[in-house]
């Protein structure tokens, strides 16, 4: 496939327009249409700047060529790369180019979709770990978007967190808080024209799969690995390699085993979101992940094993506690002879009768609920209790363990059950019934 030539060049907003401009405007207008705002971000190759069409009053984001670049043909032809390939591409996770073209005065220039919100490397770097669900939604975001790319021979060989953009959340109350855009095709390879090992490496350390660091060609195995450095970043808060020399960091990619995801984060982990993670980093290509479908279709399932809908975002929000108890019928409820709650897997309590709260000796029922059941006396009586809501919840197995409940003068003999629920209840109804 051949470069871009100008007559190939999309010029979507380039038509004709009566707007006489002013020498001060000229001065800071591109093409004749987009007027620069502001600089929003700089990159080796160029500089990123937030620009107003002058006739349609839209923002865009513009990248322009940086000036030290115009006589460099090597640099022309991979922003012309950038271009043809983003152009190619139009899926929601991907941002999308609506304008290329060479401006006399400013040079080359690519017009995207102008987008307000946080690189996803900041966001980390805030929040430290990002909730496991909200990770893998992230994850199952981007796996859409390498299928898509993947399905057009584009390979992003740069994937990083600082090339994923999380939108700012709409006001419309189904807004996913989690939607985010890959960014930055400038390191992008067309897969049926690239043969051949490479003598330069391109691409940053911390995300480069083995198979790129031993003089690789870009293929679809290579992002699919930077996907799995990403998804390990947003639940550990760092990369699995970091710190030192970058040559150091690429040695670490090629022998050293990485530290787990359970152990960083200081919690169990579902062995099936073990097994995703393992599989994308995997160090031999061939026993990774096939395809990037193959990785979505793992993610998508694992979200709905979390109770979160594809594109939903986040955890589950804990139900008011008169939703809670209305769709669990209430009153039926509490009549039951025995303990029984609604738990979160996290132990926060969603609903529970009057005889639970009788056997955590709590009077009254409404400050209970909400309460986080690992506060209370039946956490020191199950020292497993909160390994078992995690077993339950995300395995789907039931958990059966005997107790002995403390009263005046004896104790009582008791078996707790711990089994999955769904819906307003929580992720796990816990039942206690005596023995004697």
């Amino acid at each position: 496939m051949s470069e871009l030539e100008d007559d190939e060049v999309s010029r979507v907003f380039d038509v004709p327009t009566e707007i006489e401009l002013s020498a001060e405007q000229r001065a800071r207008v591109v093409a004749g249409r987009y007027e620069i705002v502001e600089q929003i971000g700089a990159g080796a190759m160029g500089q990123v700047f937030r620009v107003q069409h002058l006739r349609l009053g839209k923002a865009f984001a513009l990248k322009l060529m940086r000036a030290e670049h115009s006589l460099d043909k090597q640099a022309e032809q991979l922003f012309h790369r950038e271009a043809q390939l983003a152009s190619q591409l139009s899926h929601p996770a991907i941002v999308a180019m609506v304008d290329f073209g060479n401006d006399p005065d400013w040079g080359w220039f690519i017009v995207m979709e102008y987008l307000e919100g946080e690189p996803l490397s900041k966001h980390i770097e805030r929040l430290r770990q990002l909730p496991i669900a909200a990770a893998c939604e992230v994850a199952a975001q981007l796996a859409d978007a390498l299928v898509h790319s993947h399905g057009k021979r584009v390979i992003h060989a740069d994937l990083k967190s600082e090339n994923v953009l999380c939108l700012v959340a709409g006001d419309d109350e189904g807004a996913n808080p989690w939607q985010v855009k890959l960014l930055d095709f400038g390191t992008a390879h067309l897969e049926e024209t690239v043969s051949g090992s490479t003598d330069r490496i391109s691409g940053t350390p911390e995300y480069m799969a083995p198979e790129r660091i031993t003089g690789g060609e870009p293929q679809a195995s290579s992002d699919i690995y930077a996907l799995g450095i990403i998804l390990y970043e947003m639940l550990c808060g760092t990369p699995p390699f970091v710190g030192g020399e970058p040559r150091q960091i690429l040695e670490r990619h090629l022998v050293e085993t990485r530290e787990s995801v359970g152990a960083r984060r200081g919690e169990v982990l579902d062995e099936r979101l073990d097994a995703i993670i393992d599989t994308a980093l995997q160090k031999d290509p061939a026993v990774r992940y096939p395809t990037a479908q193959a990785m979505l279709d793992d993610l998508r399932e694992y979200l709905e094993v979390l109770g979160v809908r594809q594109r939903a975002g986040m955890l589950p929000s804990l139900m008011t506690r008169t939703d809670a108890r209305a769709d669990a019928s209430a009153a039926a409820f509490d009549a039951m002879g025995v303990p029984a709650a609604g738990l979160r897997r996290d132990g926060t309590i969603v609903i529970a009768n009057r005889a639970f709260a009788r056997l955590l000796r709590v009077e009254d029922l409404a400050t209970l609920e909400g309460h986080d059941i690992m506060q209370t006396m039946l956490a020191e009586l199950v020292p497993d209790l909160y390994d078992d809501l995690r077993v339950v919840a995300l395995n789907g197995k039931v958990i059966r363990r005997d107790l002995m409940l403390p009263r005046p003068e004896k104790f009582l003999r008791a078996r707790y059950i711990l089994a999955p629920a769904t819906g307003a209840c929580g992720h796990c109804m816990l039942v206690v019934h005596s023995l004697q």
